[in-house]
């Protein structure tokens, strides 16, 4: 509602009882995303704060350089995005701050920065709760659209290259001695789409089904699996040698 009192008065806009109205909410996907960066090379995290800056969806955090850092600035902001180095020296490295900071926050999202030839640890950061891997030395695009689409959310776009990145870290976990879960023909397929790093999107219109149902044979997988995100999806598909990377 606007009222005016005479020339040169203040308009007022408020509600029919001449409350003011209340402020507009933004929506998730139009809210700023924070992000922390945690790596013990401060040129790196110099260099990955100017990327994220530029970007105004945005809001980076003041990096950290430890794993006991990560964890107590994860504690005070929540961020929406941790972006993770494995390696860090003397500190707690990046495999055990992932697991704490998943203990406490299970929806805790997670990024792996990884350098040119992945080291070992790789998947045990991912079995600790990592979501995905993003190479340090990745073109600004693909840096700020991996933590975007991390943000909104577990999808196998997130994954590609991340089965060839664990191939050559060459420490892949050994799987456990069960027997490996009897999959359908089309799940198998879905699986393999995963850990080719399709979207979902994509991987629908392979398999000539809806977006719903290649989700619901994902889900299903993650069960079969025993795996709590994708991520962890295809490190257990190439324990049990449904995928060869």
């Amino acid at each position: 509602m606007t009222a005016e009192t005479g020339a040169g008065a203040a308009v007022l806009t408020g509600t029919p009882s001449g409350e003011a109205a209340p402020a507009e909410v933004p929506s998730d996907a139009a809210r700023r995303r924070s992000v922390l960066i945690v790596d013990d090379d401060r040129w790196t995290t110099r260099a990955i704060e100017q990327v994220l800056g530029a970007d105004p969806g945005l809001e980076v955090l003041d990096a950290v350089h430890g794993g006991e850092e990560a964890i107590a600035a994860y504690r005070r902001h929540r961020p929406d995005i941790v972006l993770m180095d494995l390696n860090m020296h003397p500190s707690m490295g990046g495999i055990d701050a992932t697991a704490e900071i998943r203990r406490l926050d299970p929806e805790a999202r997670v990024v792996l920065l990884t350098t040119v030839a992945p080291g070992p640890g790789i998947a045990r950061a991912l079995q600790a709760g990592a979501m995905a891997a993003v190479n340090k030395t990745a073109s600004d695009e693909t840096l700020r659209a991996t933590v975007k689409a991390a943000a909104n959310g577990d999808d196998p776009s997130l994954l590609k290259g991340l089965a060839a990145d664990i191939t050559l870290s060459g420490d892949l976990p050994p799987g456990t001695a069960v027997e490996p879960p009897r999959l359908t023909p089309t799940e198998c397929s879905v699986l393999l789409r995963v850990c080719e790093g399709l979207g979902y999107a994509e991987i629908a219109e392979q398999q000539f089904i809806s977006e719903w149902t290649v989700k619901s044979h994902v889900r299903k997988l993650r069960e079969k699996l025993g795996a709590e995100n994708l991520a962890q999806l295809v490190v257990r598909a190439l324990q049990l040698h449904y995928f060869s990377g």
